[in-house]
């Protein structure tokens, strides 16, 4: 292991003098038939697609780009995810597409037939090939469809170049969530050196572990990633010749936080409900938290909609593409308050409603969905809270021993959460709390996605992970 580390800072002391690249003019270059056939796509073309490499300047490579449809029609970009096909997973909707619109489809760098220069490949740095390529091919304000990781890229673009589109859609968009949450869902049996307590262990061990990630749980040892991410002399020794392990541990690695926040822009998500590489909480979190957007899903579909179940995506697409944000009405939650709920010992449950006080001990799998009431306590447990609203107590959450996931839920109290050997998961959340947000009482795990945290401690975005042994952590977030 000491060698291990030893080899990595070498690494970080020889990016310290890495020569700088020589900038390149950005120009394209048609492909003629013969170099179209030279390309060998795995999945039938149009005779009247037209193919040219462009030169971009961020990574200074070159990158194949696909044209198609009627220049004259409204300009439509498509970006592909992780994968060895690039802009071919896309080449079976492009026919439909090119019907209405003028089709733009590129093989990011990295993959596929465009070259794999030496770089980052993060979702900041594509994001800024896709302005060049935007302003190079179509010169006007574009729709932006992005699929995985491309859906991660594209809404990183439409965050920062909020100009250069007027339409957004996130197709099973991967990495939004903290990595630790994207690599490690709540049903994952832990490592044997996390802090979590046997009772839990035995618990999470009885349930089946539905997530297959994109990255190996060794890759994101935080050490690790942490050198690889402080040196890009470390990072191109160790990414090499792995585009993939590249672009995948870069998204990852990104904060999206502040774009999710702020963004304005049309934004339509369209997501596969068996979706096990990015789950479908994903797409109901930034649905919450994107204020101009709409959510549309499909049954028994998993991670390539477009793929798995053509027709049906494409009526969900083109229904995005023409049509307005329809954000649906809140489900409804009875006005008639229940004193107390008391879950005990019951599994595998879904419960609903309106109560001022919730216990739940010893119950596994238990969905709290469209609740609201003034207190949760949970003992013992795992537990899912989702579209879950909290207020009017002292404190509003307290949870002993128990693993919990909450997925937009709102809290209002003096004092938010309280943990005690627990793992808390939260994506979508919003403390408000008058005295402090989160203390813990004894070892607790806490991971925040896309939340905010609003206390005299601390306001602003939480998206973190983090080990507390014990004390109140508002400024951890700091």
């Amino acid at each position: 292991m000491r060698l291990f580390h030893l080899f990595f800072f070498y690494c970080i002391l020889l990016g310290s003098f890495a020569a700088q690249s020589e900038p390149v003019v950005s120009q394209s270059t048609p492909l003629n038939q013969q170099q179209i056939q030279a390309l060998k796509f795995e999945s039938p073309i149009k005779a009247d697609w037209l193919f040219s490499t462009y030169q971009e300047s961020v990574f200074n490579s070159s990158i194949l780009v696909l044209e198609a449809g009627d220049k004259k029609s409204p300009p439509l970009l498509l970006v592909h995810g992780l994968g060895v096909l690039g802009m071919q997973d896309w080449f079976g909707a492009i026919p439909e597409l090119t019907k209405h619109y003028h089709v733009i489809a590129i093989d990011l760098p990295g993959f596929a037939h465009s070259e794999s220069p030496e770089g980052r490949y993060s979702p900041r740095n594509y994001a800024a090939v896709l302005a060049e390529v935007v302003d190079h091919y179509i010169a006007e304000p574009t729709t932006v469809v992005g699929h995985s990781m491309g859906g991660a890229v594209s809404l990183y673009f439409a965050g920062k170049y909020p100009e250069k589109l007027n339409k957004l859609v996130l197709v099973d968009a991967a990495g939004i969530l903290h990595k630790v949450a994207f690599i490690k869902p709540i049903s994952n049996v832990p490592k044997p050196n996390t802090k979590l307590p046997k009772f839990l262990s035995t618990k999470l061990a009885q349930l089946n572990d539905f997530t297959t990630g994109l990255i190996e749980e060794g890759a994101i040892d935080s050490y690790l990633t942490e050198l690889l991410q402080r040196s890009d002399g470390a990072w191109k020794l160790v990414m090499g010749e792995t585009p993939n392990m590249n672009a995948a541990l870069s998204l990852v690695e990104e904060d999206f936080s502040e774009i999710v926040s702020n963004l304005k822009i049309e934004t339509h998500i369209i997501w596969g409900e068996e979706d096990a590489v990015a789950p479908l909480r994903t797409a109901k979190v930034l649905n919450s938290q994107l204020i101009n957007s709409d959510l549309a899903t499909l049954p028994d579909v998993g991670h390539v909609p477009m793929k798995q179940q053509p027709s049906q995506f494409l009526a969900l697409l083109n229904r995005a593409l023409t049509g307005e944000v329809k954000k649906p009405a809140s489900a409804e939650v009875s006005d008639k308050q229940i004193e107390t709920f008391h879950c005990e010992d019951q599994h595998s449950r879904e419960f609903s409603g309106h109560y001022r006080h919730m216990i739940i001990e010893d119950c596994n799998n238990v969905l709290l969905k469209n609740v609201v009431a003034e207190s949760i306590r949970i003992k013992d447990s795992l537990v899912r809270l989702e579209n879950v609203s909290l207020s009017g107590a002292k404190l509003a959450l307290n949870v002993k021993r128990s693993v919990v996931e909450l997925t937009n839920v709102t809290i209002t109290a003096q004092q938010g959460v309280k943990l005690n050997e627990s793992r808390f998961d939260g994506a979508g959340v919003q403390i408000n709390a008058s005295e402090h947000a989160i203390s813990v009482v004894d070892d607790s795990n806490i991971i925040f996605s896309l939340s905010r945290i609003h206390s005299p401690i601390y306001q602003g975005l939480a998206h973190d992970a983090i080990e507390v042994e014990k004390g109140i952590i508002d400024d951890r977030f700091k």
